[in-house]
């Protein structure tokens, strides 16, 4: 019900909380430099052939702008996300229902107490817990999630921290409502961490949740690989020499627009993530590594 790191997802089946946004209730020092990383560095572009955009460039938390909000309500023992994409409703009683229109998804809600909710979702590849709790006076609520991915090793801790802007129907449980985000608290290095190579008149781009593609600037559509479910494509054109604009698309629908901005320097970048669904943009600080 929470949504994940946004820089690192795209709108697959449901805006996760992955701003998540995957289900709702998702959200997750030195960089780790496990073979898949190291193996990306090695094939960054040439000696000689000197790109601004090219490199490991690690998000900072302390410069987030733009959180979305989002609704749920848990009352009268049934769960129901309001801001989701698609939309759900179903018993909040601790079993794993059918995420409609994301088939191989599901998603389990329980009420912990009073004042907190657990939900799992579970994919081909991901499984994430997250725990969503009031603060006792009402007014915030922190989302801690674990996630478990394929091909990662050890589990992945995300933190996020909301406020409520709205409160929820009368006698309903705590965690209903609409909260606007204010910040993540703490997200993997891993998760933070993306990877641009350009290479001629072509992008390369990596993740660290394993998402890549290769397309060639002003060139059709290509497909995203990693643990999508399938469908999501994505297209890129230059924009002058320090300005990459990717569109991504889920079908024939474009679904996202994200921005890549290298400061005049080279040391650092603007990311810009703006939900087409909803009209708003995530945007943050990334340093070149």
């Amino acid at each position: 019900m929470w949504r994940g790191w946004i820089v690192e997802s795209t709108p697959v089946q449901s805006r996760a909380k992955s701003r998540g946004r995957t289900a709702k209730l998702e959200r997750p020092a030195i960089l780790e430099t496990g073979s898949i990383i190291a193996a990306a560095l090695a094939s960054s572009a040439p000696a000689g052939a000197v790109s601004p955009v090219s490199g490991t460039w690690v998000a900072e938390l302390g410069s987030q702008q733009g959180l979305p909000s989002d609704r749920y309500v848990v009352k009268d023992g049934i769960y129901s996300c309001e801001s989701c994409q698609p939309r759900r409703r179903y018993p909040a009683d601790g079993r794993p229902h059918a995420v409609a229109g994301a088939p191989g998804t599901s998603e389990s809600v329980a009420i912990v107490d009073g004042a907190a909710i657990s939900t799992r979702i579970v994919q081909p590849d991901l499984d994430r817990t997250t725990r969503m709790r009031v603060a006792r006076d009402g007014r915030t609520a922190t989302y801690v999630s674990i996630d478990r991915r394929r091909g990662i090793s050890g589990p992945l801790r995300t933190e996020y921290l909301a406020r409520r802007v709205a409160p929820g129907p009368t006698g309903s449980h705590a965690v209903s409502g609409t909260w606007q985000g204010v910040r993540y608290v703490s997200v993997p290095v891993r998760l933070r961490t993306t990877i641009l190579t350009e290479r001629g008149d072509a992008l390369s781009y990596w993740s660290g949740s394993g998402y890549s593609y290769t397309a060639r600037y002003g060139g059709p559509f290509v497909p995203i690989e990693g643990p999508y479910d399938g469908g999501i494509s994505v297209s890129v054109r230059k924009d002058g020499p320090y300005r990459v604009v990717e569109t991504r698309r889920r079908g024939s629908r474009d679904v996202q627009v994200r921005t890549y901005a290298v400061a005049p320097d080279g040391r650092r970048m603007e990311m810009a993530t703006t939900d087409l669904a909803t009209g708003t943009t995530f945007r943050v600080t990334a340093r070149r590594r």
